[in-house]
């Protein structure tokens, strides 16, 4: 079984600039588990593994993408 962060890449892959909410919903599903994805997320931007676009405000939430793709 994948980890929460090898599926969070794969996701990314598929489609760049899913939000934290899209991503833990296709994940885990209905019930979500954003706090999850999250915490894993800011793991992921703090070894450069992905990057996090946006304001982080309901009309522009952080949207998540590989390294150098906008």
């Amino acid at each position: 079984m994948a980890t929460v962060l090898e599926r969070i890449k794969e996701r990314i892959a598929e489609r760049p600039g899913l939000t934290e909410a899209e991503l833990a919903q296709a994940i885990f599903g209905m019930d979500g588990y954003q706090q999850r994805v999250n915490s894993t997320c800011r793991l992921m931007i703090a070894k450069g593994e992905i990057e996090r676009h946006g304001s982080g405000g309901s009309s522009d939430p952080y949207t998540y993408h590989f390294p150098g793709v906008i």
